[in-house]
């Protein structure tokens, strides 16, 4: 489903977002869908009263206020990845919350873990975010970014933590609502979980949100190369790019905050 404001460019096993302009309509989308992004859909649609849209914003800036600009930037980069994604028809469903659980910190383990319901396949996803300070070219840099995210998922993967999966099975309580499946989702994810299943090698999806003028925008023939090369590699079982571009982080942080203010 096409927004206004965001250009999307799809090649074979890759996605391109140009975010153009933070339109109304894409600012809408975000008012729908912050509370489930945040604290979970399930857990928002349950106490409604609590999960306001009001209270969402006040704990995402308790969060964010007093982080350094390299993690506001990953903040607004996640949420973008789960918005975008959300809105896309690609039949993936979320299993995974934005909000850290741990009081003001920042989210650790798997980024976001999707699932491909029509054929209960698993993706686990690393977004890194950033902008060049050294004025490299957009695909010089969204490169960069696209192989921290893959070193990073690969490195997360080989270490076997299955805490990482009994935070992942709590997301799932919070996310998925029991007529939607809940049950067969946590069983999914539980046994592809290093305690139950030898083999870890995992269907990753890498996202990169490139903070950089779109005059200069990433070319989605770059992600196609990069996918070829990281799949010859061997060390996924299967492969999905996702690259965002937007000119700013600070246009999406200014508009939480006016909605702050005006709630």
């Amino acid at each position: 489903m096409p927004i206004e404001g965001v250009n999307q460019i799809d090649k074979s096993n890759c996605t391109l977002y140009i975010i153009e302009s933070l339109s109304e309509e894409l600012k809408q989308i975000i008012r729908d869908q912050l509370q489930g992004i945040w604290s979970g859909f399930a857990m928002a649609d349950s106490v409604p009263e609590y999960y306001s849209y009001k209270f969402t914003l006040q704990s995402f800036f308790e969060r964010y206020t007093p982080k350094d600009s390299k993690t506001k930037k990953g903040m607004i980069g996640e949420l973008l990845s789960h918005i975008l994604l959300n809105h896309t028809d690609n039949n993936l469903t979320s299993l995974s919350i934005l909000k850290n659980k741990e009081e003001r910190s920042i989210k650790k383990g798997f980024d976001i873990i999707y699932c491909e319901i029509d054929c209960d396949k698993l993706w686990y996803s690393e977004v890194k975010s950033g902008r060049s300070e050294s004025g490299k070219d957009s695909n010089t840099y969204n490169e960069i970014l696209l192989n921290r995210a893959k070193k990073g998922i690969n490195e997360m993967i080989l270490e076997r933590r299955n805490s990482l999966w009994e935070s992942a099975l709590i997301d799932v309580d919070l996310v998925i609502k029991e007529n939607k499946g809940k049950l067969d989702l946590k069983q999914l994810l539980s046994k592809d979980s290093p305690m139950i299943k030898d083999e870890q090698k995992k269907n990753v999806i890498l996202i990169s949100i490139l903070y950089h003028n779109i005059a200069d925008c990433i070319d989605e023939n770059n992600q196609v190369t990069f996918y070829d090369t990281t799949k010859s590699e061997d060390i996924f079982n299967d492969i999905k790019i996702i690259s965002i571009q937007k000119s700013t982080y600070e246009a999406v942080a200014d508009f939480l905050s006016d909605e702050a203010l005006a709630s």
